[in-house]
């Protein structure tokens, strides 16, 4: 069960977790939130295009370009990653991160005063580096990005989580790369208990033929027929922003949407035990699309038992 209060949601479950988890359980019980929020976009122009770089998947194909602002949680735990278009024309793609409204207690007096180091997917596999339709155009890097294990040398011990991430663009138009980077912040006096990748749910992973015909076939009739049901089957809204459904979209601007899953990935409170965090993360290439791909963790706190061979 879940409801909306002030623009964030706050999840509620139902059943009990088992009784070692429920202090995690309990902690995690606050509302979420997105960043940047959608209040913080700029729907109009901001800056030039040329200040941001841009990606091109096969020859007079639509332009897509890519934010390459950093997105931190301000040190809150990351509970979700999803990619999203911005911008007047929703061209602009960028990557947005779910995070837990304040620091759980168990790790709020370390985390302050905690080392954060960024890390970036790496391309020295050819295999990573897979094109989204033409191979001599831009592709995206879907090696996954992990903590360095060298940062121990720094910060014993712990557990690195994820705390931030950004998109960044490499190499010479028009074979440009696209890069996930992800911020990470040590935990100590923790160990990940287990571990789990979760992809955007499968309904939303369509070829890109079938959103082409879906797009192309939208109507003033159908959009009366959508407005119609949404009266009767109001949605669950898990955005914190202004808008409920998101910043407007211009019909003509879906196109890039076949492109892009902009689909949430996330484990929250909802999910049993309730107490899931990011650790890792990858792009990928699913269904014609630029999709991610997040690794979620449950901890251990007070050096618990299993230690962190998970990490690897």
């Amino acid at each position: 069960m879940l409801f909306t209060e002030n623009n964030l949601t706050r999840f509620v479950f139902p059943d009990k977790p088992d009784l070692q988890d429920l202090q995690y359980f309990l902690e995690f019980q606050v509302p979420l939130q997105w960043a940047p929020m959608f209040n913080e976009l700029v729907l109009g122009p901001q800056r030039r295009k040329g200040s941001y770089p841009s990606m091109q998947f096969r020859f007079l194909g639509p332009k897509l370009h890519v934010s390459t602002s950093q997105v931190p949680s301000s040190q809150k735990p990351v509970v979700g990653l999803r990619l999203y278009l911005e911008g007047r024309k929703c061209n602009r793609l960028a990557i947005h991160v779910q995070h837990l409204s304040s620091v759980p207690s168990m790790i709020a007096d370390s985390v302050a005063s905690s080392m954060s180091e960024w890390r970036e997917s790496q391309d020295n596999d050819p295999g990573y580096i897979e094109a989204i339709q033409w191979k001599n155009y831009s592709c995206v890097c879907t090696s996954a990005i992990k903590y360095n294990p060298e940062w121990h040398k720094r910060a014993p011990g712990g557990v690195f989580i994820v705390t931030g991430a950004q998109l960044v663009s490499k190499g010479a138009w028009a074979k440009k790369v696209l890069h996930l980077r992800l911020l990470y912040t040590h935990i100590p006096n923790c160990t990940i208990q287990r571990t789990e990748w979760r992809n955007a749910p499968a309904a939303s992973q369509k070829g890109s033929f079938l959103t082409t015909i879906s797009t192309t076939l939208s109507s003033p009739f159908t959009q009366r027929a959508d407005t119609h049901q949404a009266k009767h089957e109001p949605a669950v809204q898990l955005n914190s922003g202004v808008y409920p459904d998101g910043p407007p979209v211009p019909l003509r601007s879906r196109k890039l949407l076949k492109f892009v899953d902009i689909s949430e990935v996330v484990k929250g409170p909802h999910d049993v035990p309730g107490h899931w965090l990011v650790i890792a993360a990858k792009l990928v290439k699913e269904g014609g699309k630029i999709g991610i791909h997040v690794k979620f963790a449950l901890l251990g706190y007070e050096g618990q038992s299993q230690g962190n061979s998970f990490m690897s």
